[in-house]
């Protein structure tokens, strides 16, 4: 029986290698995890259904490049971000619209395998149950979207009652579930990975805003931010607590790093063992410190509105403006972007080439420590099992040319870059780290899930 080791797990070689033989520029070798237990939590807002779509006829390319790294030792499972709360109840037969449902919501495991018909322009959402469903692995991976019946658990409708509690839901569902719907999935040997797709911000924990107001949804982005407008006053007053709240409850949610310590504590506090990625509304990808809760005065509603992040080029119609994700943004940063964190924006028509790199992420390390310093990194010779990488190369997908210097111009196409940076040395990365261009896949060097690095002065 083959033990799975943790991702990221790095181990100095042993005999002469640790002890400076003839074989001391051997720096690392990375063993990397052959399982990963990933799940999704999708906004099921009435501003979805086009996400929904574009998520689903784009999950195969996600699936390919994730069983090309990982041998097909997955499990998927897909919850919504809707708690059951006083103002979102059960469904019955007098409540239809904007409830709780049983299955998919409070971090219970989807089991609807959801279908979106359109009539008129406007979206028709019907389900049928499988439970088998629940949890998905390479043999029922069709569960999660049928490209030929458009149908999967990954489209978990529009019908959600405008209170967004992604992380609220990501515990309750990864936590002991108090009538076990969740087993079978998380497994200990295994990455763990949360993927929020949403067009809202995170309200955090049921009862921490006012349902109630008139404001809707909107108080999760005041929560958030810390402050909220004075409602019906069109200049700028900054409130602490919403004015018609009869508990006064302050503007703050519970804060998003008690959200990754929970993550944390399921993998030991093992680095590298948790990945959170999310695809939510960014103003600018590349500078994620632009997009922050800003709010302005609507002369027709009368009433102050958050300012949108982003808007989906090519688009028409509703909802082809999306507000700010600020605490999404804010959890992939505690997870290091690029090392465990990862964010896109959800402003897109094509889901296809996000979809490739978030497999690539989940499957790849972003930064590989090392067991020893190096002095002169541009004196220095890499290699990855035996081959050697090139100092420069030209940035072209699944091709390794080389080049001489940056901006060389002999490329054939794109432009001459570092292949690979070297990191000195921190608190955090004793001997420093080497980080890859992302026009190259460091992991497909990777023989039998290892990847020894060997780089000389």
């Amino acid at each position: 029986m083959n033990t799975k080791i943790p991702l990221l797990a790095f181990v100095c070689l042993l005999l002469p290698v640790c002890n400076g033989g003839s074989d001391s520029n051997k720096l690392a070798e990375v063993h990397i995890n052959q399982a990963i237990d990933i799940l999704f939590v999708i906004d099921n807002g009435g501003d979805m259904a086009r996400e929904q779509v574009q998520l689903g006829e784009s999950i195969d390319e996600f699936l390919f490049e994730l069983e090309r790294n990982l041998s097909d030792d997955y499990h998927i499972a897909v919850i919504t971000t809707g708690m059951e709360s006083q103002f979102c109840p059960p469904c019955d037969a007098t409540i239809t619209k904007g409830c709780f449902n049983e299955s998919g919501e409070t971090g219970r495991f989807q089991d609807r395998l959801g279908k979106y018909q359109y009539t008129g322009g406007t979206p028709v959402y019907s389900s049928e149950y499988d439970q088998t469903c629940r949890v998905v692995d390479k043999l029922n991976k069709i569960c999660l979207f049928d490209d030929v019946e458009k149908k999967g658990t990954l489209l978990v409708g529009d019908n959600g009652c405008g209170f967004e509690y992604s992380f609220a839901a990501m515990k309750m569902a990864l936590g002991v579930h108090p009538d076990d719907y969740n087993s079978g999935f998380l497994r200990d040997e295994a990455t763990l990975a949360v993927v929020v797709l949403s067009s809202e911000e995170d309200c955090g924990e049921v009862d921490e805003v006012y349902e109630f107001s008139a404001d809707g949804g909107n108080i999760c982005f005041f929560a958030a931010k810390g402050e909220g407008p004075e409602p019906g006053n069109s200049t700028y007053t900054p409130m602490t607590y919403h004015p018609g709240d009869p508990e006064q409850r302050p503007y703050e949610l519970t804060t998003v790093e008690e959200y990754k310590t929970f993550l944390e504590n399921l993998k030991g506090g093992k680095f590298g063992m948790i990945k959170f990625a999310a695809i939510v509304g960014v103003e600018h990808v590349n500078d994620l410190e632009t997009t922050t809760i800003e709010y302005e005065w609507d002369e027709d509603r009368m009433r102050w509105m958050v300012v949108e992040a982003c808007t989906t080029t090519g688009c028409t119609g509703d909802y082809c403006n999306v507000r700010p994700g600020t605490r999404y943004i804010q959890m992939a940063q505690l997870f290091g972007i690029g090392e465990n964190g990862f964010i896109e924006t959800i402003c897109q028509m094509d889901y296809s080439d996000t979809m490739e790199r978030l497999a690539r992420f989940l499957s790849c390390p972003g930064r590989f420590l090392l067991e020893k310093d190096i002095s002169d990194p541009q004196k220095s010779n890499l290699e990855l099992n035996g081959q050697l990488i090139p100092r420069y190369s030209c940035t072209v997908e699944n091709q390794l040319e080389s080049c001489q210097y940056t901006d060389d111009p002999s490329c054939s196409a794109g432009t001459c870059v570092e292949t690979w940076s070297y990191y000195y040395p921190s608190l955090a990365e004793p001997h420093g780290a080497v980080v890859f261009a992302e026009h190259f896949d460091a992991c497909s060097y990777a023989s039998g899930g290892v990847l020894r690095i060997d780089l000389a002065d």
